[in-house]
């Protein structure tokens, strides 16, 4: 069994990839290609030496080449999901109906959500939303 040749695997040219390390602004996608460009432009190289090159962990680096091989390049940038939101869309409609009239301040917005969604929201959460509704309460 021979060395597994990873640049016989990359389907990119070694100038495809230089303009995609170029333009590239995402330090972490950026460290991401740059393990297929030295996989791609060092014959032989192993992962274990990329590794070495690039001061990451081998398993870094495996994880990084796997994403490649199921994906491509395109499998390497990050796909950000956001955050699940504290309340859903019916409970944050509730919310923003009540804020309107029923609070004297956000503490008792706080327990108002706790006991109407068995929800723990902080302060501050709750002084973010009211603060993107206009809505003016005291702490």
């Amino acid at each position: 069994m021979g060395i597994l040749r990873y640049d016989r695997l990359i389907k990119e040219s070694k100038e495809e990839l230089e303009e995609l390390l170029k333009k590239e602004r995402d330090v972490r996608v950026y460290r991401r290609v740059k393990v297929i460009y030295l996989l791609k432009t060092i014959p032989k190289i192993q992962l274990k030496d990329v590794s070495e090159k690039l001061d990451i962990n081998v398993q870094t680096v495996k994880k990084y080449w796997g994403l490649y091989k199921k994906g491509g390049i395109e499998n390497l940038k990050l796909k950000y999901k956001g955050r699940i939101p504290r309340l859903n869309k019916e409970e944050f409609e509730k919310f923003k109906e009540k804020a309107k009239e029923r609070f004297d301040s956000l503490k008792s917005m706080q327990e108002w959500i706790k006991e109407e969604f068995n929800k723990e929201l902080s302060i501050k959460t709750i002084s973010y939303w009211c603060k993107k509704l206009g809505i003016k309460k005291k702490g």
